[in-house]
C-alpha cells in the first residue's frame, strides 16, 4: 500500500502543465510534425523530448512538512560489556562501630539471646591402672655364713614380709646359724626393712637393713648375748602372682651386751677358740622362695 499526502498529489500534477508550458514555445520553432515525448518522475523532476532535441525541465524540489515525517522502526541490538581486572580501594573514613549490648544476668527468657553451647570437655586418657602387689609374704631359706673370716657356718630361717607402700616391705627374720660343724650356734631374731625398685615388674632388686639380737652358745656351756646390725642388697624374681625366688647378700656386725667374764671359758682348745670377742662383724648369703597373698 503506497501513502502519499495530497500536497505532493497537487505538485504532481502542476508539473505537466508547467511542461506543457515551456514546450508550447519551442513548438513554434521547429516543425509541428516533430516528435514530442513527455516523462514525468515522481521524484520531482519532468524531462520533455521535442524531436530529435532533449529539453530538461527544471527540477522542482518538494520540501515535505516535519510533522508528515513518517520514520521505519528499524530494531536496535545493542551489545556490550565491560571487563574488570584488579582490586578496588576506597579511601573512605567509616562511622565507629556501635558499642556492645550492656551485660544483663536476666535469667532465660523466650525472646532472649541464645546462650552458646557449652564447650566440650578436653579428652583426657585414662592412666592404665596399676597392678595390685600382694601385701604378705612367707618364706624360707638357707645359706652360708663367715665370722671374722675365720669360723663359717650354715645359715637357716624363716621370713615373713608386709607390704606398706609398692616399694616398701617390712621384714622379719628368725634364724639360727651353725658353725664349725656344731661347735657354736647362734639363733637370731631381726627385724628389718626392704625397699624393691620396679616391685611391679618380673625382675625387682632390692636394698635391706635390720636390727636384732643374737643368742650364743658355745660348747661346754659358754653363753652370751649380742646385738647385730646389718644392710645388704638382693634380687627377687616373681616367677607367678604368688610365688617369687630371692637371693641376697649381708655385711653385719655383732656386739656384746651380756657378756659375763666371771663365766669359765671352754677347757677344750678347740672351742674355747670359738668364743666370740666383744665385737666382732659377719657376712652372709641367702637363697630362698616366698609364697605372697
Amino acid at each position: 500500500m503506497i501513502r502519499t499526502s495530497p500536497l505532493k498529489l497537487v505538485l504532481v500534477a502542476a508539473i505537466p502543465s508547467l511542461a506543457l508550458f515551456a514546450v508550447g514555445s519551442a513548438v513554434t520553432a521547429q516543425d509541428a510534425s516533430a516528435d514530442v515525448r513527455i516523462r514525468v518522475r515522481a521524484g520531482g523532476s519532468a524531462h520533455v523530448r521535442i524531436g530529435g532535441g532533449h529539453v530538461r525541465a527544471p527540477r522542482v524540489r518538494v520540501i515535505r512538512p516535519w510533522w508528515r515525517h513518517h520514520y521505519v522502526h528499524r530494531p536496535v541490538i545493542h551489545v556490550g560489556g565491560h571487563i574488570w581486572v584488579g582490586g578496588y580501594y576506597q579511601d573512605r573514613s567509616f562511622a565507629q562501630p556501635p558499642p556492645p549490648p550492656p551485660a544483663c544476668d536476666c535469667g532465660p527468657q523466650y525472646y532472649g539471646p541464645i546462650a552458646p553451647a557449652p564447650a566440650p570437655a578436653p579428652y583426657v586418657v585414662a592412666a592404665a591402672a596399676e597392678p595390685e602387689l600382694p601385701r604378705w609374704g612367707l618364706g624360707v631359706f638357707l645359706g652360708g655364713v663367715s665370722v671374722d673370716g675365720m669360723h663359717e657356718g650354715e645359715d637357716l630361717g624363716f621370713v615373713g614380709q608386709f607390704r606398706l607402700t609398692r616399694g616398701l616391705l617390712v621384714e622379719g627374720e628368725i634364724a639360727k646359724n651353725t658353725l664349725e660343724d656344731g661347735g657354736r650356734v647362734d639363733r637370731r631374731l631381726m627385724a628389718g626393712l626392704t625397699y624393691e625398685l620396679g616391685a611391679e615388674r618380673r625382675w625387682a632388686p632390692y636394698v635391706t637393713g635390720g636390727l636384732g639380737t643374737t643368742q650364743v652358745e658355745v660348747t661346754g656351756g659358754w653363753q652370751d648375748s649380742q646385738a647385730v646390725a646389718e644392710i645388704g642388697a638382693g634380687l627377687r624374681w616373681r616367677l607367678s602372682p604368688r610365688i617369687a625366688l630371692f637371693g641376697d647378700a649381708r655385711l653385719g656386725s655383732r656386739e656384746s651386751v651380756d657378756r659375763d667374764d666371771d663365766l669359765a671359758l671352754p677347757t677344750d682348745a678347740s672351742a674355747r677358740a670359738l668364743v666370740p670377742d666383744e665385737d666382732e662383724s659377719y657376712t652372709r648369703v641367702r637363697l630362698g622362695a616366698m609364697i605372697t597373698f
